[in-house]
């Protein structure tokens, strides 16, 4: 007996790829059935099901799509800046932040100072946000401690906290550190790779690490068989995009000042571009990653939310819309983006699409036309979410 099957499903939108690069196959299927066992796709039927079932949910003719995965955020820290937004809408730059207690180092005095219940207790609260708008599976990383044995704190707590949704965890370099030197942080962050996160990461921009430092410590996490995220060209390109020529990069992210020729490179290889739209938005700026290469080039593009202190949206169909007004992303391709892409870009392998065999993270939307997932923006679309097999709502 089949365990649940959604039936009078109007449209199934799924690649037919993983990853998904522009000018593949998306394929639709109309008037379907879906029949889930074990937290798996089983089977995808024209029309409604025959099979016994111990459930059965109706979509009411709406679209179906896998669960939405967020490939960049960082969700643990304690505290929050909103007092600096009327600053920097009065041209207050980020140096005079600072200089006023504000920033990043506020933010890491707070992680510092907050408990590990309390800091586990705030990051549970907030994947179950991300689950509430159809995040299926989120990255979250370090960066927030004052030194490295604290953040292999931190990466402690992301490994402990429960949550109903999967978690890839960042051990990231993410600011120069006061009080120690460069070369001894590097090399205790290094020391710390021996709790084996998911994932190492990188903010390598211009008064962060620089490339040779981000190489470093990128190739000493690979040696361990780490996967490698990377920070790149967010306020200026001083290489640091440059070593997805070097590494075997599972993502690079940002891409705001990234020149068109080594967009190309990043394009033809096997390393998602993770688009960050909210981050954009949050900078108040008008740069944007050159889409039309990686179009034109068929990169893989993924999205993340970029959740911070001074980027606060833990909402991937905000991100998915932004995608579009910002950064010109047709609906299909966002949705590809924020569903097979991003999983692509978390290690999930198998993830992201509709298909046999597929895990059962699904949502059933409210609308009917896949260009709605960002033509309708502000609100929440989803009608019911289904992950591994269960509704959660």
């Amino acid at each position: 007996m089949i365990d649940l099957i959604i039936e009078n499903v109007g449209k199934i939108v799924t690649s037919k790829t993983i990853p998904w690069r522009t000018g593949d196959e998306i394929e639709t299927i109309e008037n379907a059935s879906i029949e889930i066992s074990n937290g798996i796709i089983v089977g995808i039927k024209q029309g409604n099901s025959n099979s016994q079932a111990k459930k059965r949910i109706d979509a009411e003719g709406k679209l179906v799509t896998s669960a939405l995965y967020d490939a960049h955020t960082h969700m643990l820290f304690y505290g929050e800046r909103s007092w600096e937004l009327s600053l920097k809408l009065n041209g207050i730059k980020y140096d005079e932040i600072l200089k006023r207690g504000g920033g990043i180092y506020s933010t890491i005095e707070a992680t510092e100072n907050a408990s590990d219940d309390d800091l586990s207790n705030s990051l549970a609260k907030r994947l179950e946000q991300a689950m509430m708008n159809g995040t299926a599976g989120a990255e979250v990383k370090t960066g927030y401690a004052k030194n490295p044995e604290n953040e292999k704190r931190l990466l402690r707590i992301i490994k402990g906290t429960k949550s109903v949704i999967n978690t890839k965890s960042t051990l990231l370099m993410h600011v120069p550190p006061k009080g120690l030197d460069r070369e001894t942080y590097i090399k205790r962050m290094i020391d710390n790779l021996d709790a084996y996160p998911d994932f190492a990461d990188v903010f390598c921009d211009k008064e962060a690490f620089t490339p040779e430092e981000s190489e470093m410590y990128l190739r000493a996490a690979k040696e361990k068989g780490i996967g490698l995220r990377l920070h790149a060209d967010e306020i200026e390109y001083i290489g640091c995009s440059d070593l997805v020529n070097v590494l075997q990069l599972k993502t690079v992210d940002h891409l705001l000042k990234t020149p068109p020729d080594i967009m190309k490179e990043i394009a033809k290889s096997n390393t998602a571009a993770v688009l960050l739209p909210c981050t954009a938005l949050s900078l108040m700026t008008k740069e944007k990653p050159n889409i039309k290469v990686l179009r034109e080039e068929k990169g893989i593009m993924a999205l993340g939310t970029d959740f911070s202190p001074n980027s606060w949206c833990l909402n991937m169909q905000t991100t998915m819309e932004l995608s579009t007004y910002l950064y010109g992303l047709t609906p299909l391709e966002a949705l590809m983006a924020a569903t097979v892409n991003s999983a692509y870009a978390l290690g999930y392998e198998n993830y992201g699409t509709v298909k046999i065999g597929s895990p059962a993270n699904l949502l059933i939307w409210k609308i009917e036309k896949p260009d709605w997932l960002t033509y309708w923006f502000g609100e929440n679309k989803i009608k019911s979410m289904i992950l591994n097999g269960t509704i959660l709502y």
